[in-house]
């Protein structure tokens, strides 16, 4: 129980600062990261660290990332009741969870190319019980058409520029989000409209790790 409390303390204290630095400024998506609680998602040596506003190192190289870019990449995608939703890369399932969660009787489907952090993320996810996610072991740069189209797309890497093929599988009016760049990247919102894409809003100074894929190798 002392545990519980020592957690939720760090989670108050992570909220306050995420606000008072500009970010998480919807109550849906505070709601989600309170009810997801990252602690849960992180390998048991980092635990410690769950709460602090910095991405974390997992497996493969990989990372969680940070509490008020996950906020803001959030909120940009405006979810809604009963959406479906594409991610590209799982990581440990915590974005993967709080969009579950904004997402209630819709679908999020979630691609993983290390079969290692599909399994963390699997199991992660499924210890909170959340069932309206499907962890897919793929290429996450190729999408998933058989399940296209999608309200909202998000991918969690960098890439040099959005793949043609996710443009493709977004739904019209829908919403995708990614990091697009070298280094640093821009935080970059699109909406497909039926005159073609539309960039919403281009925001610097972030850090991911790259988009690795057959589309990567073909550009």
């Amino acid at each position: 129980m002392k545990t519980n409390k020592n957690y939720q303390q760090r989670l108050d204290d992570l909220i306050i600062i995420m606000k008072k630095s500009g970010f998480l400024n919807d109550d849906k998506v505070e709601s989600a990261i309170r009810k997801m609680l990252r602690h849960e998602f992180v390998p048991t040596s980092l635990k410690k660290k769950a709460y602090e506003d910095t991405p974390l190192s997992i497996m493969k190289n990989q990372t969680i990332s940070q509490p008020s870019v996950v906020s803001r990449m959030t909120e940009w995608l405006d979810i809604r009741e009963g959406q479906k939703i594409l991610e590209i890369g799982s990581g440990s399932g915590w974005q993967t969870a709080i969009l579950s969660y904004l997402v209630g009787h819709g679908k999020v489907y979630s691609i993983e190319r290390h079969s290692e952090l599909a399994e963390f993320a699997k199991k992660n996810l499924d210890k909170l019980g959340i069932n309206n996610v499907k962890v897919i072991l793929g290429d996450g740069s190729l999408g998933f058409p058989e399940e296209s189209p999608f309200n909202r797309i998000i991918i969690t890497a960098a890439c040099k520029k959005v793949p043609e093929s996710l443009l493709e599988q977004l739904s019209t009016d829908g919403l995708l989000i990614a990091p697009v760049g070298e280094f640093p990247q821009s935080l970059v919102l699109l909406k497909k409209t039926s005159h073609g894409i539309m960039e919403i809003k281009n925001q610097p100074g972030y850090v991911f790790v790259p988009l690795l894929g057959k589309f990567d190798k073909e550009k």
